[in-house]
């Protein structure tokens, strides 16, 4: 009897080990497959919000439709913190050190005003003086229910194309009822849940569904894992990064943030500039080739070239690295280039500088690859010793004088540069052809042109152009250091690079920036 028992135990470990383990660990990478796939687009879904600081139902309902393909059913948790800063009165004591009381700002602005605050009745009766405006910080947390609830409601609506007249010419009653409600100027009318920058935005999701591999190990361990039949679980938040709602002529663009499989678009980008002589290109819409990615340490060229840039020192958190379609620099990163020998060329930025006076960097180098000669895009900051360059870029170009030593030729934009503003920056040297009367007889001359939002100036070069050390990469965001970095300077972000390796025309820096004016919107 026992041996027969001795079998049947046998058997009953044959068939687990030969036939149950093996499906159970194909069901078990299966999750594996789901779970990884789950992370990526929970990932982009959240990025993409963050980039953008807003959610729509088509961003949602196309998050929703790619989480499908794994075939498991999830409970999908959504939150935003709102980080809410409210004006407040602090009145401290005559030795400034201790807060005596704190006030409402929207009641006591008058008396604020008026520099004192006088309180004529109850336990806090008194006259309160050395006041200080300050702000509290408070956070509010919204569920997926009240977003959703935004995004699907089909009343009390404004617009981001309402002005101001017609804002305040709206019935109170048909104002939203949260100040999150907005509506695209869309043919489809889609809502808009807004965010701020600075706030928090997460996803968590779980598997609602018992996987086969979950039935499998419960029935090989008998239940001993009780109810828990979660196998997918993924948490991921970030802080909001952009409001880009604010713009009056924003598009809904779900595929604009990370399109997929199509180069159609990038093709039309490129085609969209001058492409004879276009050896870079370089586009933070699509840092990763057709799509954006941004945790990307490589910055695809998409002129079909070839020619990426290696980004380094980069921490890609919210202030160094990917943001909203730009790489943003603080001043320890760069991005190295290949190295160009080049006699003649064009150096093209889209730009936006965080400050005008920095007293670590007063010269700041967008892209070059000076060292010991070359040419660079190069901001020079209020503070620049250089008097006749501060607060403007120059497009420097490197020679040699007859004494051997190494000077820059300069042109001088015209503009002063403001802080937080797009600046499409074009730098041309080399041989370009000019009309020189009505009957459309020309010449050649070697000129060094800048553009700056369209602007050119420029002058001719009769010097001799003296290219850089050998191995001098071009950089992004400093100078190039042969085999060894580069000299960090830039603070800002740059969302766009070309490069040609023949001289633009003024005709043709004007064509390229009215390209850029469409797709940064810059004024």
């Amino acid at each position: 009897m026992d041996g027969v028992f001795q079998r049947v135990i046998s058997i009953l470990i044959a068939v687990v080990i030969f036939f149950i383990l093996p499906v159970y660990i194909a069901y078990e990478k299966k999750d594996d497959i789901s779970y990884a796939l789950a992370l990526k687009m929970t990932t982009d879904f959240v990025e993409n919000v963050n980039s953008k600081g807003y959610i729509t139902s088509d961003m949602y309902a196309e998050y929703l439709s790619k989480l499908a393909v794994t075939q498991n059913s999830y409970d999908i948790y959504m939150e935003h913190t709102a980080k809410k800063y409210n004006p407040v009165i602090y009145s401290y004591t005559d030795d400034l050190k201790t807060i005596r009381a704190k006030f409402d700002y929207n009641l006591y602005k008058d008396q604020y005003d008026a520099g004192q605050i006088v309180i004529s009745e109850g336990k806090n009766a008194g006259t309160y003086n050395n006041l200080v405006l300050a702000y509290d910080l408070s956070e509010k947390k919204y569920t997926e229910t009240q977003i959703l609830s935004v995004i699907s409601s089909m009343d009390k609506r404004v617009t981001t194309k309402t002005n101001l007249a017609e804002y305040q010419n709206i019935d109170y009653a048909t104002l939203p009822a949260i100040s999150s409600i907005y509506e695209l100027d869309t043919p489809s009318n889609t809502n808009i849940y807004t965010m701020n920058k600075g706030d928090e935005f997460s996803v968590i999701i779980k598997n609602q569904n018992t996987t086969m591999a979950t039935i499998l190990y419960n029935a090989i361990t008998m239940g001993v894992a009780g109810n828990n039949n979660t196998r997918i679980y993924v948490n991921y938040g970030g802080t909001v990064k952009a409001e880009a709602y604010r713009d009056k002529f924003i598009d809904d663009d779900i595929q604009n943030y990370n399109p997929e499989g199509d180069n159609s678009q990038t093709a039309t980008l490129v085609n969209s500039y001058i492409t004879n002589g276009l050896v870079v290109l370089l586009d933070g819409e699509y840092n990763n080739a057709t799509v954006h990615s941004n945790s990307s340490p490589i910055w695809d060229d998409i002129s079909g070239a070839g020619n990426n840039g290696a980004l380094a020192e980069f921490d890609f958190n919210d202030e160094s690295g990917w943001i909203y379609n730009g790489l943003h620099f603080t001043g320890k990163e760069y991005v190295s280039l290949k190295e160009f020998d080049l006699d003649e060329m064009t150096i093209e930025v889209v730009v936006k500088f965080d400050s005008v006076t920095d007293v670590d960097n007063p010269q700041q180098s967008v892209l070059s690859n000076i060292n010991n000669g070359g040419v660079g895009l190069v901001f020079n900051q209020l503070n620049s010793a250089v008097a006749n360059k501060k607060g403007k870029v120059s497009f420097d170009v490197y020679t040699t004088d007859d004494e051997g030593n190494i000077v820059a030729s300069s042109v001088v934009g015209n503009n002063i540069i403001q802080a937080n503003k797009i600046y499409s920056i074009s730098g041309s040297l080399g041989k370009i052809e000019l009309s020189t009367d009505e009957s459309g007889m020309a010449f050649e001359t070697f000129a060094q042109l800048l553009g700056v939002n369209g602007e050119v100036e420029g002058k001719d070069f009769n010097l001799s152009y003296t290219k850089p050390a050998t191995g001098s990469n071009f950089v992004l965001g400093g100078t190039p250091l042969v085999g060894a970095g580069a000299n960090t300077q830039f603070k800002g972000t740059i969302y766009s690079v070309r490069i040609y390796d023949r001289a633009l025309t003024e005709e043709e820096i004007k064509e390229n920036y009215e390209v850029d004016k469409v797709k940064y919107k810059i004024e």
